[in-house]
């Protein structure tokens, strides 16, 4: 991301090739380091290359300056006979040299096509009064509006043609997948986008429904755990989707300051009630009733309290409290173990130096290691039931297998809310 005291585009240059000069700079907005006669001689080969790097993304750097073109070559025999059956050129963008090169890429490449299409339908660029009179203020154009007007511009390139650029607005990486994690759609999904996806993340999306988590999934859809995680963080990355806390009954929610916008927000409270009736129901619920159930969740009480002291039959109780922690109204109060005594996971007088206890088997103890290991504070329920572990009502640990291990008492555990 470029600083803020730094122009988004410093220049654009525009160059061609000359089958007696090479490669060489026809227009340049503004001097910049690729100006100079002798570093242009250094990028040449790049800024109008042979064939096998057209419509690539060309990005050079030099001191404190990045270039950034998309170089295009036109073949047509007839047309362009005196050079060599072709007509190449690459209009680059100038920008900081710590400046993103994907914030920039579809603008360049959005200019090339313009460019391409003008040259093939109105001669544009091999019509030196046409270049004088219309390419070189546009350039100049798109600079200035890129510049002053939030990294956009519109400007009218020829006759009726308007060039029309944006920057992309950089994104921060999405979030670690946990394989409890449970996806929910935060946009509508095109069918045409669903077709263009890739068959993981087409199996990935027909398998969300807001209860599912990921580790559900990958078992459902007998895919591996890794690449149901990475389809799922380029979803999130792309605000297909957002990440909730498991469902249950047995979890807490508390209450945002963010429902004040639901209580106010009329449109908001329709989306509400429309989302969360039940299936089936004879009523339809009101918002009051929505509104009435969602406030009753404080630390103290669980989902099944709520639903118990509340009996709305008309309202799917999941659909309320997922939908709440999609749009922040409700949080999660998660709850972490912590082990008080780590003899019961190991028993360092029976470890040999290679980890395995006398007369046991060694896959066992390493289990129990890893028991220990996951009881330290920063593992909720939902993780360690991804991982086969279960807490009761009495927050007593147990294994789903029995035979798996032995677990230790009540007493030798501890639970933080948070």
């Amino acid at each position: 991301m470029t600083d803020g005291s730094l122009p988004a585009l410093y220049a654009i240059q525009y160059s061609e090739f000359d089958i007696r000069k090479g490669a060489y700079v026809y227009y340049e907005t503004a001097k910049t380091n690729f100006s100079e006669e002798r570093q242009f001689n250094w990028i040449r080969n790049f800024v109008c290359p042979e064939p096998n790097l057209k419509d690539k993304l060309i990005v050079l750097t030099i001191d404190n300056q990045k270039l950034l073109g998309c170089p295009v070559i036109i073949s047509d025999g007839e047309k362009y006979r005196n050079n060599r059956n072709e007509f190449r050129f690459n209009a680059c963008f100038i920008v900081p040299a710590q400046a993103d090169a994907l914030k920039y890429e579809v603008a360049v490449r959005k200019l090339a096509t313009y460019l391409r299409t003008l040259e093939i339908d109105s001669c544009f660029l091999t019509n030196d009064i046409l270049k004088q009179e219309y390419l070189k203020p546009a350039l100049d154009k798109i600079v200035k509006q890129m510049n002053e007007n939030g990294q956009q511009c519109s400007v009218k390139m020829y006759s009726s043609v308007f060039v029309n650029l944006k920057l992309l607005e950089q994104q921060t990486e999405p979030p670690a997948i946990a394989s409890s994690d449970v996806p929910m759609f935060c946009n509508n999904i095109d069918l045409s986008d669903l077709e263009q996806m890739d068959q993981m993340t087409q199996r990935v999306i027909a398998s969300i429904d807001g209860l599912r988590h990921v580790n559900k999934i990958a078992q459902d859809t007998d895919t591996e755990l890794a690449l149901v995680k990475a389809a799922m963080q380029n979803l999130v990355y792309h605000n297909v989707i957002r990440l909730v806390p498991i469902f249950s009954y047995k979890n807490r929610y508390i209450v945002t300051p963010k429902i004040q916008k639901l209580y106010t927000d009329v449109s908001l409270q329709k989306e509400l009630v429309f989302f969360v009736v039940r299936n089936g129901a004879k009523d339809c619920a009101t918002f009051y009733e929505c509104f009435s159930m969602i406030c009753a969740f404080d630390h103290g009480s669980l989902v099944k309290d709520v639903v118990n002291k509340m009996k709305a039959n008309n309202i799917d109780e999941k659909k309320l409290v997922q939908y709440c922690v999609l749009n922040d109204y409700l949080r999660r109060v998660r709850d972490y173990r912590i082990s008080l005594d780590e003899s019961v996971y190991i028993n360092t007088n029976n470890l040999h130096s290679n980890g395995t206890s006398d007369g046991n088997d060694p896959s066992k103890s390493k289990i129990k290691k890893t028991l220990r290991d996951l009881c330290d504070g920063t593992n909720d329920s939902d993780s360690l039931a991804c991982l086969g572990y279960i807490f009761n009502s009495r927050l007593i640990p147990t294994a789903r297998k029995s035979t798996q291990q032995s677990l230790p008492p009540l007493d030798s555990y501890i639970t933080l809310w948070k």
